[in-house]
């Protein structure tokens, strides 16, 4: 089934060539998919509106009005910049957190201050890019909420019954978005998505249909 609609996909920051490729491929059977390269070196400023630009030329050069945007962990990230400013390019969202739970239970004085900051903060004092790029790749609170709100179009936002570190930053995530909504996959567990890509391919044709 087609859900009418091109698909950009926007990995995380550690999701493997293979995941990406597996996803692509699950999803080519109901849209177009377009896969931009986001990625950001590790030696430079890390800032979302050059990816986000680049998000925004494949949209405009792959001839397509509206595009859905399915991102992981900085890919989401990503995403949200693109419809908080750009909404008018995109028809849907869908969305997943990143935390993993080793770093929510340990954790360093340096790093858990650097958690409770906006990364637009951590960069001006000084943090390595590395870190930058790894506390937006978890999709924290300190980030979205300001660019959450400004979000005009429908978002689904999913997470595995049992991936512990991603229910509280996935509920979240779904409540700071105006049209935003948590989908809960049963049985599912941490890397869910990389074990069954077709659920994400049909987790996305539901969620599409329901809006038409």
């Amino acid at each position: 089934m087609s859900i009418g609609h091109t698909v950009v996909l926007l990995p995380g920051v550690h999701d493997s060539s293979s995941l990406t490729t597996a996803l692509k491929a699950a999803l080519d059977d109901a849209a177009r998919v377009l896969t931009p390269d986001i990625t950001v070196s590790t030696t430079t400023t890390v800032v979302l509106e050059d990816p986000a630009l680049r998000v925004l030329n494949t949209i405009n050069s792959g001839g397509t009005d509206r595009a859905v945007l399915v991102g992981h962990g900085w890919g989401s990230m990503v995403a949200l910049q693109v419809a908080a400013t750009h909404g008018q390019l995109v028809a849907a969202l869908m969305l997943s957190t990143n935390a993993h739970l080793e770093t929510m239970l340990v954790r360093s004085l340096y790093y858990g201050i650097l958690n409770l900051l906006p990364a637009a903060i951590v960069q001006q004092l000084g943090a390595r890019p590395p870190d930058v790029l790894n506390l937006l790749d978890q999709v924290r609170p300190a980030d979205f909420k300001s660019l959450g709100a400004r979000v005009t179009a429908p978002a689904l936002v999913v997470v595995g019954e049992h991936d512990v570190a991603n229910r509280g930053p996935s509920a979240t995530l779904a409540r700071s978005l105006p049209l935003g909504n948590l989908r809960v996959v049963p049985h599912a567990g941490a890397g869910w998505r990389a074990q069954q890509p077709q659920v994400v391919a049909t987790l996305l044709v539901e969620f599409i249909s329901s809006l038409t």
